[in-house]
Formats: C-alpha cells, sequence, structure tokens
C-alpha cells in the first residue's frame, strides 16, 4: 500500500512539473522582454567598465536626479547604444566627448543615437542624467524599487530593492546580468545635514554640499552586480571596537 502511494504521489509531481514547462513554452513575450532580456547589436558592441553615480533623493517629494558617468570599452563597430531606465524615471541629457547624443524612448529602454566612428578597443565615458520618480516598492524587499520609510525615531530613511526588477529600475546603466563593470563602481549621495549616506566599498569623502547638504562618495574597486550598487540613507550612529 505504501509503494503504491508512493507512486501515485510521484506521478503526480511529474504531472505538475510537466504541466508547469508546457505553460511556460505557451508563454507569450513582449517587445519589452526583449529590449531587457536579450543581447542585441545596440548592446553587444560595448562592453561597461564603470559606473560613476550620483544621485539626490528627495525624501519629501519621493524623486531623485542625478548623473551617471558611464566608462565602456569598444569592442566593436559603434553604433546605436541602449540604455536602460524604467519609466516614469527620464534620461534628460546624454554627453559622449564633450558633444550632446540624441535619444528617443521606447518604453524602459532608450536609444542614444551615436553616430562617431568610434576606435575599436577605445576606453569611452558618456554621461547620463537623469530625474524622475521612481517607482516605489510597497512590499520590500519582495517587490522593487526605492523605499522611503522612517525609523522607529521617526527620522527620514531611503534605501533601493532592485534585485529582481533590475537596477534601471532608479538610474541609466546596461541592465543585462552579462555585463558588469570590470573596474567597479561609486556612489556619490548629497543628502540633508543630519542624515548620513552609506554605499558600497569604502568611504572616499565627505564634505559639506552647502545649503543643508553633506555629499557622501563611496567606491567598490572590484566588479559588481549594478543591482547591487544600493545607497542606504538615514540617522545612522558609527561606533567601532578592537
Amino acid at each position: 500500500m505504501q509503494l503504491t502511494n508512493f507512486r501515485k504521489s510521484y506521478q503526480l509531481i511529474i504531472c505538475l512539473l510537466v504541466g508547469a514547462a508546457l505553460h511556460a513554452q505557451g508563454q507569450t513575450f513582449t517587445r519589452q522582454d526583449s529590449l531587457r532580456g536579450s543581447l542585441n547589436a545596440e548592446r553587444t558592441w560595448w562592453d561597461v567598465l564603470r559606473y560613476d553615480i550620483s544621485v539626490t533623493p528627495d525624501y519629501n517629494s519621493k524623486t531623485i536626479a542625478g548623473e551617471v558617468n558611464l566608462g565602456f570599452k569598444v569592442v566593436s563597430e559603434a553604433g546605436p547604444m541602449q540604455i536602460d531606465l524604467q519609466e516614469p524615471m527620464n534620461l534628460t541629457t546624454a554627453t559622449l566627448n564633450g558633444k550632446s547624443i540624441s535619444f528617443t524612448r521606447e518604453g524602459n529602454a532608450w536609444h542614444l543615437a551615436i553616430t562617431d566612428k568610434l576606435p575599436l578597443g577605445s576606453r569611452q565615458n558618456i554621461v547620463l542624467a537623469f530625474s524622475g520618480k521612481p517607482r516605489e516598492a510597497v512590499r520590500a524587499p519582495w517587490d522593487g524599487g526605492w523605499i522611503w520609510t522612517k525609523d522607529r525615531g521617526g527620522n527620514p530613511w531611503m534605501t533601493v530593492a532592485c534585485q529582481g526588477l533590475g537596477a534601471s529600475v532608479w538610474y541609466p546603466c546596461k541592465d543585462h546580468q552579462s555585463d558588469e563593470p570590470d573596474n567597479g563602481a561609486s556612489l556619490r549621495m548629497t543628502v540633508d545635514n543630519d542624515l548620513a549616506a552609506v554605499g558600497n566599498g569604502r568611504l572616499l569623502s565627505k564634505k559639506d554640499a552647502g545649503q543643508g547638504k553633506t555629499e557622501f562618495l563611496w567606491e567598490v574597486k572590484n566588479p559588481i552586480n549594478n543591482y547591487d550598487i544600493i545607497p542606504y540613507i538615514g540617522k545612522y550612529s558609527n561606533w567601532n571596537d578592537s
């Protein structure tokens, strides 16, 4: 009797797995799925070397503004470039070698009209300015987006949950896990004077930014997933021991 029940359970599990596989095969993918998940011609000609990110959050309006200096290497003939930045965030300007680059939006993807003949193997930097009200995480970490909340003392606390949703929920990047920044990343955060901003790696500097703001600069020198570049902003206490 026990062997018969085991066989029935085993058969049921197999049926469920086969049904799930058939359901997945019948799933239809959208153009946005392809832009996000595939390595198309606008992504493969360049290799990400480094992200230098600057961001200034506004807790009251739940908005952010900033800039990404994206270092990349030209690995094949250059052409249009796809940059990912999810709605409702906006890419405001793009500058390559001091030259303004025009762009068009297609949902969460931005197509940059790069027409310069960039030398094969050369290292380039494109500066991407962004702003807007990023998607808010309602049940973090089970969903993605910026988190605007308060600590037990009633002080503002801000961070991001974006491993599943992608780093492009808040800053412009190549949002594909195959391409990590080889030379690491930096995160510069400008926050109110009564708050502290913590990022990845080591704290390089902390300085007065004027108008009641303080600027914190953190850097990680090793390759890192773009969704792991995360700000932690709040009223922290610092202590150490040995």
